[in-house]
């Protein structure tokens, strides 16, 4: 389950971010998953539980995953589409296009922190 090494990441880039006195005030991470990412929200949040468990300083910091759409941007005529059952095809000139421009991130989008 890359989840988890997924999770470690997250963390310790807060880590490298936020210092210590500010992370102990943390009370949410907000991130952004794209639905091309490979990355099943359902699984993130048991990984995130399972990190719990050896860090438990952050038991108290909820998770909240926001599934982002799937975007693309016409190379013809610069329109921007969300794609609907995966037809990468423009609304506009109706031509196929594969330049995603979202759909595919993992972003730490927000981090909350008690005031």
């Amino acid at each position: 389950m890359h989840e988890t090494s997924i999770v470690n990441s997250i963390m310790k880039t807060l880590e490298l971010e936020f210092e210590k006195e500010k992370l102990d005030k943390m009370k949410s991470i907000h991130l952004k998953v794209g639905i091309l990412s490979n990355i099943e929200p359902r699984l993130l949040h048991n990984a995130y539980s399972a990190y719990h468990m050896s860090h438990p300083e952050y038991s108290n910091v909820e998770l909240n995953i926001e599934s982002t759409e799937l975007k693309i941007q016409c190379e013809v005529c610069n329109h921007i589409t969300q794609v609907k059952n995966y037809r990468f095809l423009c609304e506009n000139c109706e031509r196929p296009s594969k330049n995603v421009i979202q759909g595919e991130e993992l972003l730490i989008h927000k981090v909350e922190f008690e005031d």
